[in-house]
């Protein structure tokens, strides 16, 4: 285990600054989704009765220690010939208590606890997971809203153009083939327009199955109101918050469970003790008035296996196999948790150097494409060419930094399900 700090340390000692967990889903619309997903996602609401039930199992292990009491009352009515009518009657009251010699209760009751909070973290990590793929598709339905307004906006201005390289057409200073390369386009671009479109529509239709909702219109913020995530990615991570991951206390609750099982089937090599009570009240003793007798009775057994053909062996070492696999999961665990903090950090910051690099590419496209517009009309070294090319490099230029801001908004998403435990 020593070992595992000291490799999560590794990957985690490049961080710095103040981590904040509260409030780092703030856009309005988005939070009114969560919510719902949370109350009406299917998967949830599975995992939410596996925890009733391994709350039920739980509940059920904690009494093995107690004996168990069953009460059987019988009674016979019976006529001789010549005789009058018979009345008999019994009021059993058993009780029996079993006893595991080698601790095979309080290895039940150890497996039965850590499968309902292992139970507990499933469920947790299943939130933190549909947290994400909802903020995910939100942010992509807001990335799409924007590049279809860049895309319908380009379709303007190369509408534009068009009818301006048909006027020079006509006044002979441009010929056909400028008018149908600009053509082409136009149409390529209303192509990619139809494109958008359908992946909007794609993408609203996921986020309606995860509301478990039919298929609509999603609600959400403009591209120039909606608020981003609230999460610093230079905050210093703590150990104490990577192991408070669900995936990784879910993890640690199978191998508690795994050494439960094995105790139990430690304890089946090991004597039994069990003891059963009779007690009642009858009148069926023989004697001509009897108004009632308490009969009682106390049997005491103990019971010791010598062989049952090599299957309690078996059974332990399954279960010692097992309890291995669990060690080898719950660290697998801890490590993926190092790594994908690391990653997703090294996303952050990659996407923060690229974007002051955007917006300067962006800036110099969209200067680029007014001066050959202007150019166009007083200067013969302007073709309608140089013209076609700025004004794609431009759509270019501004669908991609569209494109890099979801990225950042995809990577803190990353960094909030590595860290962030659901609420």
């Amino acid at each position: 285990m020593k070992r595992l700090v000291i490799i999560i340390y590794m990957c985690l000692s490049a961080c710095v600054g103040t981590w904040a967990q509260d409030s780092i889903f703030v856009d309005a619309h988005l939070k009114t989704l969560i919510h719902e997903a949370l109350q009406q996602n299917s998967d949830i609401r599975v995992a939410a009765l596996n925890v009733k039930q391994a709350s039920a199992m739980m509940k059920s292990a904690k009494l093995t220690y107690l004996p168990s009491f069953a009460f059987s009352p019988s009674g016979t009515l019976s006529k001789a010939q010549g005789s009058s009518w018979t009345k008999t009657y019994s009021l059993p009251l058993t009780m029996e208590w079993e006893l595991l010699l080698g601790g095979g209760q309080k290895g039940e009751k150890q497996m039965a606890t850590a499968q309902w909070m292992q139970a507990q973290e499933e469920l947790r990590h299943l939130q933190v997971q549909l947290i994400a793929e909802v903020a995910n598709s939100y942010y992509t339905l807001v990335m799409l809203d924007r590049q279809l307004d860049i895309t319908q906006e380009s379709i303007r201005n190369q509408e534009s153009n068009l009818n301006a390289i048909r006027a020079y057409m006509e006044v002979g200073q441009m010929d056909a083939l400028a008018v149908n390369q600009a053509n082409a386009a136009l149409q390529a671009t209303k192509t990619s327009l139809t494109d958008l479109e359908l992946q909007r529509t794609k993408v609203e239709t996921a986020l309606s199955l995860l509301l478990n909702r039919e298929a609509s219109h999603i609600e959400r913020s403009a591209w120039e109101e909606v608020q981003t995530i609230s999460l610093d990615p230079s905050a210093p991570i703590e150990l104490q918050q990577l192991s408070s991951r669900p995936d990784v206390r879910s993890a640690e609750y199978a191998l508690a469970a795994a050494c439960g099982n094995a105790k139990v089937t430690q304890s089946a090599l090991y004597p039994s003790l069990r003891i059963s009570a009779d007690a009642g009240w009858t009148n069926n003793l023989g004697q001509i008035i009897n108004p009632g007798k308490l009969l009682l009775n106390l049997i005491g057994s103990l019971t010791q296996p010598i062989f049952s053909r090599g299957k309690l062996l078996a059974q332990k070492k399954v279960a010692d196999a097992q309890r291995e696999q669990a060690e080898i999961s719950f660290e697998k665990a801890l490590l993926t948790a190092g790594s994908e903090v690391k990653d997703a950090l090294e996303e952050c910051a990659s996407c923060q150097r690229r974007e002051p690099l955007r917006t300067q590419q962006v800036e110099a496209s969209q200067k680029a494409y007014e001066d050959c517009q202007a150019l166009l009309q007083y200067s013969q070294s302007v073709t309608y060419l140089d013209v076609l090319t700025a004004q794609s490099s431009l759509l270019t230029a501004q669908l991609q930094q569209s494109a890099d801001w979801l990225e950042q908004q995809q990577a803190l998403i990353n960094l909030y399900k590595a860290m962030c435990p659901a609420s």
